[in-house]
């Protein structure tokens, strides 16, 4: 049966060490059964009066919005694998990376993590994808598979909107709460979904 996993990001990618860039970055990827509306996000934005096309975002939400939303996916059957990474602790091999780059190289090695049973011949979706962030990955992931001989992850990579896509609102909602978690910010809405967790990866 194929998987639906959606992928969004936390922070930035970028290793300036400049005062605009975030001092970590979250990958944040939600596997689920299908490719559709979530109903608990609709009857979510009816409850806040909001119109059907509102997007879930965590940098925008509002408190009340933030503390709906965490408390409803409680019951929507997803699983989680995140990596966070703390730019700070990162060794001298990455710091010539660009910010796609550093973006591939953890893509890649955060599904490789998952045995192959985990994740087969499945979809990745990511949040506002470039054409060549997708072939770098595409080509990256299977220059893998064949040195570990192992069943390609995904037999489709493709970008799309997360303003048409709950999951990956879901998946930004849920990288941003990872992310202040891991700064020491509000953990009570990490804690709402640390049981969906299957891959929590700290690199440091």
């Amino acid at each position: 049966m194929t998987l639906y996993h959606y992928l969004d990001d936390s922070g930035d990618p970028g290793l300036s060490g400049s005062e605009a860039s975030s001092s970590h970055f979250v990958l944040a990827m939600v596997q689920m059964a299908q490719r559709a509306a979530i109903p608990e996000l609709a009857t979510m934005r009816k409850a806040l009066y909001m119109g059907t096309s509102f997007e879930f975002k965590f940098h925008s939400a509002r408190p009340h919005q933030k503390a709906l939303f965490f408390k409803t996916i409680q019951t929507i059957p997803f699983q989680v694998r995140a990596v966070v990474i703390d730019k700070a602790r990162l060794g001298a091999g990455f710091a010539r990376m660009n910010g796609q780059e550093l973006t591939v190289e953890f893509i890649c090695r955060l599904v490789f993590r998952a045995p192959p049973s985990d994740i087969a011949n499945d979809v990745l979706i990511i949040d506002s994808a470039t054409s060549p962030l997708i072939r770098t990955l595409r080509l990256r992931l299977s220059n893998e598979c064949r040195k570990l001989e192992r069943v390609r992850p995904f037999k489709k990579i493709v970008g799309s909107d997360s303003s048409r896509e709950d999951g990956l609102q879901l998946a930004d909602m849920l990288a941003g709460a990872i992310r202040h978690y891991a700064m020491g910010i509000q953990p009570e809405y990490y804690q709402t979904f640390v049981g969906k967790i299957v891959d929590l990866w700290e690199v440091s």
